[in-house]
């Protein structure tokens, strides 16, 4: 995946990643009450609004470069998905070592389709782990995938109904809103307090340009 072209797809990829409470909370919730407050009540309100976002797309678009490069492969026999997430070129982290994902440790798996590329959410028994929970699968191992987490008794959510998307580009859209189009439409109206977003802004665009088509 690119780092400009497919930038819609890495940020939808990275919603999947949040628990419903939790994401509307950080992604809807916070900013729009900031924004509220800054709009009738004080211009502080308004700084902070841009300090949040300025934070929140930062963390969003770093951590969306995991599904620039990713590998992932099926170990069958042992029951366990390695993989490993190459960041983007440049990149304010490193991620280059290959992890282990045992298949006894997960309790149930969801299965997410975007234009032509497969996202899995893998969500573990036990609630705080380190492990990684999302990752692409390459279209030739989907099915073992699949059949892989059956054996190991992991239930796939959704199997029973239609599959939707619907719900990932609601957020995706409320995240670009939210993070990016009222933002800068709100430099022009409280240019003062917006210098950190526009900062953030132009720093992450250098990072995303830089990283390719």
């Amino acid at each position: 995946m690119g780092g400009l072209r497919k930038l819609p797809q890495r940020i939808a990829f990275n919603s999947i990643d949040f628990g419903r409470l939790l994401w509307w909370t950080v992604f809807a919730v916070v900013p729009a009450v900031l924004l509220a407050f800054g709009s009738l009540v004080s211009d502080k309100g308004t700084y902070a609004y841009h300090m949040y976002c300025a934070f929140l797309m930062t963390a969003t678009l770093q951590s969306s470069e995991r599904f620039i490069s990713m590998t992932a492969k099926l170990d069958q026999g042992a029951g366990e998905l390695v993989s490993t997430y190459h960041m983007g070129e440049p990149t304010l982290f490193r991620s280059d070592e290959d992890v282990s994902t045992s298949f006894e440790d997960v309790e149930s798996a969801r299965f997410v389709t975007l234009a032509d590329q497969t996202v899995v959410r893998l969500y573990y028994r036990n609630s705080f782990t380190n492990k990684p929970t999302v990752f692409l699968v390459p279209s030739d191992i989907e099915d073992q995938f699949r059949e892989s987490l059956r054996q190991h008794d992991v239930s796939i959510r959704g199997e029973s109904e239609e599959d939707s998307t619907g719900w990932v580009w609601v957020r995706f859209v409320i995240t670009v809103l939210l993070l990016g189009v009222i933002p800068v439409s709100a430099v022009f109206i409280w240019p003062v307090g917006s210098w950190v977003y526009v900062l953030a802004f132009i720093i992450n665009s250098i990072f995303i340009l830089r990283q390719g088509w």
